[in-house]
């Protein structure tokens, strides 16, 4: 009787560190996975950013900017559109997609998702003049900072890890400066 009782109450501690275990590695697995996915948004982010020449329009959920690049044969002319579309209330149905679309010498446009199960509705796209200040103005526009807040698992099972990201201020290399 002694006996069964302790094996039991050693198998329930047996039972308990494997569920503790089993959850925090898979939450592990996912804070990884969503670093992974940040990292290469933010590279993409950044790469686009650095190689625009001038700014079509920016809002906090949307930014669409000009992109240009010169070969031997032509000038490809490349309109990139980043759009944040913040989650609703309680869910992660947030994305951030970008779209390429080039005008010059064949017209293409691709929509990729970038990121998908944003968690909140703060996220989005800021903007700096040369100075540094955060500003609204489309032409005074130098640098932009991209702040997103992801999540991967099930609260219920305890699974649930969710990761916030702020990119640096990405400056815009090839726009030309105001006179």
């Amino acid at each position: 009787m002694i006996g069964m009782a302790l094996a039991m109450i050693v198998g329930a501690g047996a039972l308990s560190s494997y569920l503790f275990l089993g959850r925090n590695l898979t939450r592990l697995a996912n804070i990884q996975q969503q670093q992974v996915n940040s990292r290469r948004v933010l590279q993409t982010f950044t790469q686009d950013i650095s190689a625009g020449v001038s700014i079509s329009s920016a809002s906090s959920a949307q930014l669409t900017f000009i992109k240009q690049k010169s070969n031997s044969t032509a000038t490809v002319i490349t309109t990139v559109t980043y759009t944040y579309t913040p989650c609703a209330a309680g869910a992660n149905t947030g994305t951030l997609t970008r779209t390429e679309a080039t005008t010059t010498p064949t017209p293409t446009s691709t929509t990729t998702t970038l990121i998908s199960n944003l968690t909140t509705a703060t996220g989005g796209f800021a903007y700096y003049d040369e100075a540094g200040n955060a500003t609204a103005t489309v032409q005074l526009i130098k640098s932009v900072e991209l702040t997103f807040t992801s999540s991967a698992g099930t609260a219920g099972t305890g699974t649930l890890a969710a990761y916030s990201m702020v990119s640096p201020r990405v400056l815009l290399r090839n726009k030309p400066t105001l006179l």
